[in-house]
């Protein structure tokens, strides 16, 4: 390839400067998409509630010579969450770039064994948490009139699933919030997007039997499939997207 059309590639998705906190950083989609935005020339605040793992991250990234700070933080907790949006702005400025990846699973339950607690324990993390730093992060980017939101959901909040109501109905709360956000901040030029990916290849992924799902598709989605459509999101080149969902799938549903 030119090196002039690699330069305007770049240029047109790149994410040099920006500043992004990314939610669930230290493994699978949170991970690649760290490492990936880092690589657009980001500067990364990585979070997560794994610290090991969280190190990695960052470390792959510095290692490369790029800008990165971990962050340690239960998204289920707004006082770990405005620490690491304060921090954020006092050591980077500000914050210009939101991905709310952070999640759990719900371990493939039928709805008898979905119990309150147990319900909630699914809307903290996965609902929850992604309106604890949305919120958070937004007198930032209101100030400067200027923003990118993106939300991790899944195709189970969009075509249901055999098992999980607890998981479908947090996921299908981020795509409701984000919808709505996305009316409500348009004319502060905030773009507020959700990718809702398919099957995986992450840890979580393994709590589910995919033996069936290779027999329709031809592979499992990869962490950086989805860590595309994120980026993609986050950069200028989609800056007439807002309020849409994205789903990397391989073909398992079609909007």
């Amino acid at each position: 390839m030119k090196p002039q059309v690699t330069q305007s590639i770049y240029d047109f998705f790149s994410l040099e400067n920006k500043v992004a906190i990314v939610t669930g950083a230290g493994n699978g989609i949170g991970k690649a998409t760290a490492k990936m935005m880092a690589d657009l020339g980001a500067i990364v605040v990585a979070c997560d509630i794994e610290t090991e793992s969280l190190a990695e991250t960052v470390a792959d990234i510095t290692a490369k010579g790029r800008t990165a700070m971990a962050m340690p933080c239960d998204i289920t907790v707004p006082d770990q969450v405005q620490t690491v949006v304060e921090r954020t702005e006092s050591v980077f400025g500000t914050v210009h770039i939101l991905v709310n990846n952070g999640a759990t699973m719900g371990g493939g339950k039928p709805v008898d064994e979905v119990d309150e607690k147990e319900f909630d324990r699914l809307i903290d993390v996965n609902l929850k948490g992604v309106y604890h730093f949305t919120y958070a992060a937004l007198p930032l980017m209101r100030k400067q009139q200027y923003g990118k939101i993106v939300s991790v959901s899944s195709v189970a909040a969009i075509a249901g699933d055999m098992t999980d109501i607890h998981y479908a109905a947090a996921k299908g709360g981020v795509i409701a919030m984000s919808k709505t956000l996305a009316k409500e901040l348009a004319l502060e030029k905030i773009n507020v997007n959700v990718v809702a990916p398919g099957l995986i290849n992450t840890r979580m992924l393994h709590e589910w039997e995919i033996e069936p799902a290779l027999k329709r598709f031809h592979r499992i989605g990869e962490p950086e499939d989805v860590a595309a459509a994120i980026c993609f999101l986050a950069s200028d080149a989609a800056g007439y997207f807002s309020g849409q969902v994205l789903s990397p799938n391989g073909g398992e549903y079609m909007l």
